[in-house]
């Protein structure tokens, strides 16, 4: 009875450790945002997407070891488990960046949070596109994915652009069609 309930119990954290994993990603993204020095947003996003990544693998391989009898047939649900969980962390790394990045989003809470309201005037000075491009090309530029050399900009650290071709590969892949995959 004991090892029945042990059992069912093994198998419902094992089916839910994408959702674990999240919580696991989640937590430690605004962990380390927040009190290790150094760390920004995107980096955090990164640590916390690893760390979810870890406990997931940590909770597969201990289901598959304490039900060794039935690791073979663990192949595909652990697959299954790990494209879950890539999707959710996704999902949650679009959340995060959401509020951050989203304009709309942010003239909103700017438009809200003014007493008087913001004219039109206000709003396109605030979102000026020279400037909106300016602040990206810096961010690019100090995080080390762009180099400029000669007054033209290259690739630095393609994980960004690894990133983005994955999803646009991904969305080949689930809807048939080419979604800006970036060749070279």
């Amino acid at each position: 009875m004991v090892e029945n309930n042990l059992e069912k119990a093994m198998t419902l954290l094992y089916v839910i450790s994408p959702v674990i994993g999240l919580l696991a990603n989640a937590i430690i993204q605004v962990l380390s945002f927040r009190y290790i020095y150094k760390v920004g947003l995107l980096r955090s996003i990164y640590v916390g997407f690893f760390a979810g990544f870890c406990s997931l693998i940590i909770i597969n391989i201990f289901y598959s070891i304490f039900f060794s009898f039935l690791f073979q047939n663990r192949v595909f649900p652990n697959i299954t488990n790990f494209i879950i969980y890539a999707a959710l962390g996704y999902c949650y790394f679009h959340f995060v960046g959401l509020g951050e990045t989203a304009r709309r989003i942010r003239m909103l809470i700017e438009i809200y949070s003014s007493k008087d309201g913001l004219s039109l005037e206000e709003i396109l000075t605030r979102y000026n596109a020279r400037e909106i491009v300016a602040k990206r090309m810096d961010r690019l530029l100090s995080n080390g994915q762009l180099k400029c050399r000669d007054g033209k900009y290259f690739i630095g650290k393609p994980i960004v652009l690894l990133i983005a071709n994955s999803v646009m590969l991904l969305k080949l892949l689930l809807l048939g069609r080419r979604c800006g995959l970036v060749e070279r």
